[in-house]
C-alpha cells in the first residue's frame, strides 16, 4: 500500500507547471494505448489552466498527491449538476497518478478525497469518463464499484 508520506491537498496556483508536466506523461502514456495525443505544448497548455483555474471565472478545481513534496498525481474536477436525477455532482475531468506510484493505493485517495469534496459541497454523484481504449483504468474504476454508463455516449462540440 501507500507510504504515509504521501498526501492528497488542494492544488493551488504554484502546483499548475509539475500539474502540466504530470499532464504531458499522461498524454505519453494515452499515446501508448493508442490515442493521438501528439503535439502537446507544455507552454499553451500551462496558460490554459492558469487562465480557467485561477482567473477571473476559475471553472476547475484540482487535487494534487505528493509523496514528501514532491508531485506523484493529480485529479482535475468541477462541479455540475446531473438533469437525470436531479443531483449535484462532481466531474473528474482527469486523473493521473505517474507511473512508478501505480497500484500504491494513490487513485483510490483521490478518490475518496473527490467524494468528500463532493459532499461537502451538496453533490451527491461523482461523475467522470474513462478512454475506451484504456482497460487497465476501466478495471481500476470497477473495482472500486464504480458502474459504467453504456446507455450514454460523451459528446462535444467547439465553441
Amino acid at each position: 500500500m501507500v507510504s504515509e508520506s504521501v498526501f492528497i491537498r488542494i492544488a493551488n496556483r504554484n502546483d499548475m507547471l509539475a500539474l502540466v508536466s504530470m499532464a504531458e506523461e499522461f498524454a505519453r502514456h494515452l499515446t501508448a494505448l493508442g490515442e493521438d495525443r501528439s503535439g502537446f505544448d507544455t507552454e499553451a497548455s500551462l496558460a490554459q489552466l492558469l487562465k480557467h483555474g485561477f482567473g477571473d471565472k476559475p471553472i476547475f478545481s484540482a487535487l494534487m498527491a505528493e509523496n514528501e513534496g514532491k508531485p506523484v498525481g493529480y485529479a482535475i474536477y468541477n462541479f455540475g449538476f446531473w438533469a437525470d436525477s436531479f443531483q449535484g455532482m462532481i466531474f473528474m475531468t482527469d486523473l493521473f497518478v505517474r507511473e512508478e506510484w501505480r497500484s500504491k493505493g494513490i487513485g483510490k485517495m483521490m478518490i475518496k478525497e473527490l467524494r468528500q469534496v463532493g459532499r461537502e459541497n451538496d453533490c451527491d454523484l461523482l461523475v467522470w469518463t474513462v478512454w475506451a481504449n484504456n482497460p487497465s483504468a476501466q478495471k481500476f474504476y470497477k473495482n472500486l464499484g464504480a458502474v459504467a454508463l453504456n446507455d450514454e455516449v460523451f459528446m462535444k462540440l467547439d465553441i
